[in-house]
Formats: structure tokens, C-alpha cells, sequence
């Protein structure tokens, strides 16, 4: 009985991976925004952080001067505490401006929106200017408190930490806005309509449908207003006239009168680290919730 050969088959390689229709048009639209983000975010990003470390003689020199010697501590206490203010006074104010869009008709939502967005199309200066004009001595808010008999002497309402709470507040405000306009255009109408049918009346309502479902908007804006207002600098710098020192403008001044790239570069990174921490815990917390409605 005569053994068959056995022929070897041939290798069949395996098909080359195509990339779908668009892809490599997508790609190319994508490289020049990553290119973008790395040449002006990611490369001053990494040169700031070693300016920091004073390299080429790396070191923790700058970050022991901030705690030990130049009481930026302190400077980012007051930081951290008149953000939160600016903060949960947005929230209280922005929300009922919210509320309103969200119940509106096509033009009281326009109307509101430009009203809104108006602070956008001035300029962050003239604005801070105007805000002088209506806050100083006498200016348009004391003479009104004055002329109605309620204060007998012009109220300090500028060059101190309530004057920097109310030009900030003001810039910031959009910010919350229209996070929790859109967190309540998502709602579902008929839960609102359910709640009434079974005897619920409108406070009940919202705060046992309306509000909880707007918490998503509320933290979003939270943490964009919060964020942006720890590198405020313009109106601390104007209404607060070198009288409140925000993180924002003790690195200004380092680099400006003391020539401290170093402290400057330090107090950077610090700031730097506490939004990331912030967006850090904010996402935490979105994911906890998510986690709980699911369950």
C-alpha cells in the first residue's frame, strides 16, 4: 500500500484591514486639532511645570516658598472661597432665568437667551468699568440707597471682596445658565404632567421631579463657573483696587514686579492641580449617581 504525499498548502494571508468610507478624511480633519492642542496647550503645559521644578536643577523649591514663605496659602483660601460664593450665587440666580427659558414660548426663550449672551458681546473691561460707575461712592446704586432714605453715607460696595463677588457673578452668570437651561429642556414633560394628575401641586412638583432631575445641569455649570472663576483676573485686579489678592493676580504680580517665573509657575500648577481635582471629583460624583438611578 503506496503512502500519499501530502502536498503543503499554500499560506493564506489573512485580508488587510480597511478603514471604512470617511476614515482616513477624519483622520486628516483630526491631526491638525491635535497638532493644535499639543503645541499650544500640552508643550507650555509641560514647559510651565518644569519652570516650576526650576530645571535644569530640579528641585521643590518654588512649592516650599509657597507654603512657608510667601502665604499664598492664604491667597488660595480666599481664592477658593470667593469662587464658591460667585458659585452658589450663580446657581440661585441663574436657575429661576433657567426655569423661565425652559417654560417659555419661542420668543420669551429668545429674548431671555439674548439678554443673557448680552454680556458676551461687551467687552470683560468696559463691563468692569461700568460696574465701577454704579458701585463707587457716588455712584448709581448709593445715590438711589440715599435719595430713599435707607443709608445715611455711601456703602463700600467696591475695592473689597464684594465689589470683586458681584463684577464676577455678573461675567460668570451665562455659565450657569444655560447648563441648567438644556439639563431642563431634557426633562420629560408628561413626569411634570403625572405628578399634577395625581394631586401634586406646582412647589411639590418641583421639588420632588423638577429639581432632582436638574441636578445634572446644576453640577455642570457648577463646575465651569467654579473653575473659571479661580483664574479670574481683570475684575479682581479692577474692583478689587489691589485690595483682594486672588490667586489670578498674586501670579501676575510675581512675574511683573518680582521677576518670580519660578513662584509664578508654582502657584500655576497649584491652581492647575485643584480644578483637575474638581473635574476629577464632579465626574465621581456623576458616575455615583448614575450608578444609583440604575439600581
Amino acid at each position: 500500500m503506496s503512502a500519499t504525499a501530502t502536498l503543503p498548502l499554500p499560506a493564506i494571508a489573512p485580508p488587510a484591514a480597511k478603514l471604512p468610507p470617511g476614515a482616513l478624511l477624519g483622520l486628516c480633519l483630526v491631526i491638525p486639532a491635535v497638532l493644535l492642542v499639543g503645541i499650544f496647550f500640552i508643550y507650555p503645559l509641560v514647559r510651565l511645570g518644569g519652570v516650576s521644578l526650576g530645571f535644569p536643577d530640579a528641585g521643590l523649591k518654588a512649592y516650599k516658598e509657597l507654603v512657608t514663605v510667601s502665604g499664598y496659602l492664604g491667597t488660595l483660601a480666599v481664592t477658593l472661597k470667593v469662587s464658591a460664593i460667585v458659585t452658589l450665587l450663580c446657581i440661585v440666580l441663574g436657575y429661576p432665568v433657567a426655569f423661565l427659558m425652559s417654560r417659555g414660548g419661542a420668543r420669551v426663550q429668545t429674548l431671555i437667551a439674548m439678554l443673557v449672551l448680552l454680556p458676551f458681546w461687551t467687552s470683560l473691561l468696559v463691563r468692569n468699568y461700568a460696574l465701577i460707575y454704579i458701585l463707587q461712592r457716588n455712584g448709581v446704586v448709593n445715590r438711589l440707597l440715599m435719595d430713599m432714605g435707607l443709608v445715611d453715607a455711601p456703602l463700600p460696595l467696591m475695592f473689597n471682596e464684594f465689589g470683586v463677588i458681584v463684577g464676577m457673578t455678573n461675567a460668570l452668570l451665562p455659565f450657569m445658565v444655560f447648563p441648567i437651561y438644556v439639563s431642563l429642556q431634557a426633562q420629560e414633560k408628561a413626569l411634570v404632567a403625572a405628578a399634577f394628575s395625581l394631586g401634586a401641586s406646582p412647589a411639590v412638583t418641583f421639588f420632588t421631579v423638577t429639581l432632582p432631575l436638574s441636578i445634572p445641569g446644576i453640577a455642570a455649570g457648577a463646575a465651569v463657573t467654579f473653575a473659571t472663576a479661580l483664574g479670574f483676573y481683570v475684575t479682581p485686579a479692577l474692583l478689587g483696587g489691589g485690595k483682594i489678592q486672588l490667586s489670578a493676580t498674586y501670579i501676575a504680580k510675581e512675574i511683573n514686579e518680582f521677576l518670580n517665573w519660578p513662584a509664578a509657575a508654582a502657584a500655576s500648577m497649584v491652581l492647575l492641580a485643584v480644578v483637575v481635582a474638581l473635574l476629577a471629583l464632579q465626574r465621581w460624583a456623576a458616575s455615583l449617581r448614575g450608578a444609583g438611578a440604575r439600581t
